[in-house]
């Protein structure tokens, strides 16, 4: 079975603000990938501040990106997981999304995730 593709906030950002850097790469991966992508709630949650903050529609971003990505559920051991890798210096978004992603790829810009020694596909390349 394939590793299921894990996308971190940046990648739903590249695709949803008008001018962003790392649009073309999410645009390609999107493609690529387009029935294998997943989200945690957390990284809808960090989104939806984002979003906020950044004075972006939340409810029509949350609509568009409802239609690209599967989202998965959580159980306590993801919580307890995420521990571990606080533990080693990973900020509470970042544990979280590690936890969830065991043994999957995660798409990101961020380097944090290759140092906990997880495969990914990097929006930058």
């Amino acid at each position: 079975m394939q590793p299921k593709k894990y996308v971190d906030t940046d990648f739903f950002l590249a695709l949803i603000k008008e001018s962003d850097w790392l649009k073309e790469k999410a645009k390609k991966i999107l493609a690529e990938y387009e029935d294998e992508l997943y989200a945690t709630p957390f990284t809808i949650v960090e989104l939806m501040i984002v979003c906020k903050r950044e004075k972006i529609p939340v409810k029509e971003t949350l609509f568009h990106i409802s239609r690209i990505v599967n989202l998965e559920s959580l159980t306590w051991a993801i919580f307890f997981k995420s521990c571990d890798y606080l533990e080693k210096g990973a900020t509470i978004f970042d544990s979280l999304l590690m936890a969830f992603c065991e043994n999957n790829d995660i798409i990101s810009s961020d380097n944090v995730y290759q140092k906990f020694g997880f495969n990914v596909i990097n929006l930058r390349d």
